[in-house]
């Protein structure tokens, strides 16, 4: 769903317009695919995992804020 951005009033949270910002902000099945992925949270199963599967390894390591917010 589009906004329509020409009015600022259609930025107004009230009563009547919270079913329509709730069907935009609310987060759609694709957007949450990514929470299906059975992810590892150790290197340890990771290198276990892919061992017993015979699959690479991507090990994801960071510093800092993820969106580089730091």
């Amino acid at each position: 769903m589009l906004l329509n951005i020409k009015n600022e009033s259609n930025f107004v949270l009230n009563k009547k317009t919270y079913h329509k910002w709730y069907d935009i902000i609310k987060p759609s099945k694709e957007d949450l695919a990514w929470t299906n992925i059975p992810w590892l949270t150790t290197f340890e199963a990771g290198i276990k995992e892919s061992i017993d599967q015979e699959k690479p390894l991507l090990l994801w390591v960071m510093n800092g804020h993820p969106l580089g917010c730091t």
